[in-house]
């Protein structure tokens, strides 16, 4: 039966609001939206906000479908709605996108910047963020892996799109291209690897030029200072608005592929579970192998473990790993206070590492890329160097995965892992767990490997956390 309640060129191919179907589904979204409002008023989590967004999304989209007895082929208003809910979860990802080179820059700049003058600290420093981003490789590569072997995002239909612009590049050149001969350009076409090397040569020449200039290169730390903070808080007030964006993106999803794309998106969320896993068994094996424990390492661990799990935020983790790491497994203060911060920072596993690996693969079996061993190659020198510029807050992730999709020359597909950002209060709470385990294992091995770790205390199994 035809609902029509508009006609016409205006109606149908500008506004696209024929039905009074897309109007009642256009006004259900509102009203979820007011719901997330009234909960931020209320000051309820960002983790609840985002699972409330969740079920909304999931019921509005299921709802819709079901109107309409599921049926493969969406009917016209269908069609409308989920070009209206489109329109909120595009604007989302359109701002992160926004934010991806002025926040690596800085975060890179800074990073760099705030090592100059810790004489006693060197030593540790780069030998933790050497296990950090160590990890984070093995990560990626365990993401690789598990992309293939659930064949994320492919599908029989698959077709190739613009390969022919892709041509074969050997191995020398490709780490020639890394380099940017024009930085400006290198950040208009979101040459992420390039922009870290630039950002990272502006903060090492600002540290050698200290003692010469301290006056000019003091103003200019403190730029860097007010510009990472001025960053950070554009980037936590659009964060703020993803629930609003997972109703309108899962919604929108389930509209417009129904069931199949939950069962689709279901092996998605089993390999980032896998994955978790795979990493903690990986920093046991780690630990075990410079002499430590792995049972008691485990014991000790379990607690930081479950507060990134469900707190779903490596920096909220932070004073509970720091403590860990000094009050129950021996590890000196320096080392579990700067190894712990960087590990919140950079070179996360989860969330920086086999995460965006999986976006990557999943992204590439989609629009039909082969894969051969330069792309993984790339791909894993893209995840570590990439992991450096990310920072630790909520929608981490999101912003990892817009920098290996930017530095795979993937960045103008974004938009196709809308139902994976959709469903990510699920998947972020292994990949949280796996971040605060990376820190805690760096800190363990460097300790270690530099003679300052109390083996007395980690050795007791008894000892607990001061009140």
């Amino acid at each position: 039966m035809d609902t029509k309640i508009f006609t016409g060129n205006f109606f149908e191919n500008y506004l696209s609001l024929t039905h009074y179907q897309t109007l009642f589904a256009i006004a259900a979204l509102l009203i979820s939206f007011y719901i997330i409002k009234k909960l931020q008023d209320k000051k309820v989590s960002f983790s609840l906000r985002m699972f409330a967004g969740l079920g909304m999304g999931i019921v509005l989209g299921l709802g819709i479908q079901c109107l309409t007895g599921f049926q493969k082929e969406p009917l016209i208003w269908m069609q409308e709605t989920a070009t209206w809910y489109g329109l909120f979860g595009r604007i989302f990802i359109s701002f992160i996108r926004m934010l991806v080179i002025p926040l690596v820059f800085v975060s890179i700049v800074k990073v760099i910047i705030d090592f100059s003058g810790q004489k006693d600290l060197p030593k540790i420093a780069f030998r933790g963020i050497f296990w950090l981003l160590f990890t984070t490789g093995i990560a990626c590569i365990i993401g690789i892996l598990l992309g293939n072997i659930f064949s994320l995002g492919y599908t029989h239909n698959t077709l190739p799109i613009e390969l022919k612009g892709r041509e074969m590049t050997n191995l020398v050149d490709t780490f020639v291209n890394l380099v940017p001969s024009n930085i400006v350009s290198a950040m208009n076409t979101e040459n992420i690897i390039g922009l870290v090397i630039f950002s990272a040569l502006i903060g090492l020449g600002a540290n050698r030029m200290e003692k010469k200039n301290p006056e000019a290169i003091g103003l200019f730390k403190k730029l860097i200072e007010g510009l990472y903070k001025i960053v950070m808080s554009v980037t936590m007030t659009i964060i703020k608005y993803m629930p609003y964006a997972v109703i309108a993106l899962l919604s929108k999803t389930i509209i417009s592929n129904g069931i199949p794309a939950i069962m689709e998106v279901s092996g998605f969320v089993l390999s980032v579970y896998i994955a978790a896993i795979l990493m903690l068994l990986i920093h046991v094996l780690l630990v075990s192998l410079h002499g430590i424990s792995p049972l008691l390492f485990v014991k000790k661990s379990v607690e930081v473990w479950l507060m990134g799990f469900t707190s779903r935020s490596s920096v909220g983790t932070l004073p509970l790993t720091i403590a860990t790491l000094t009050e129950r497994m021996g590890v000196s203060s320096g080392t579990a206070n700067l190894i712990g911060s960087l590990g919140s920072t950079m070179g996360m596993n989860g969330c920086a590492g086999f995460f965006p690996a999986l976006i990557a693969i999943m992204v590439a079996h989609m629009i039909g890329i082969p894969m051969d061993a330069q792309f993984y190659i790339m791909l894993v020198i893209v995840v570590v160097i990439g992991s450096i510029g990310v920072a630790g807050i909520p929608g981490t992730a999101t912003i990892a995965a817009t920098i290996v999709l930017s530095g795979m020359g993937l960045g103008e597909y974004f938009p196709l892992i809308g139902m994976v950002l959709a469903i990510d209060p699920i998947i972020d709470m292994p990949r949280t767990m796996a971040n605060v385990s990376g820190s805690l294992t760096s800190a363990v091995i460097v300790d270690k490997e530099t003679g300052n770790m109390n083996m007395n205390i980690f050795n007791d199994p008894d000892v607990i956390l001061k009140d």
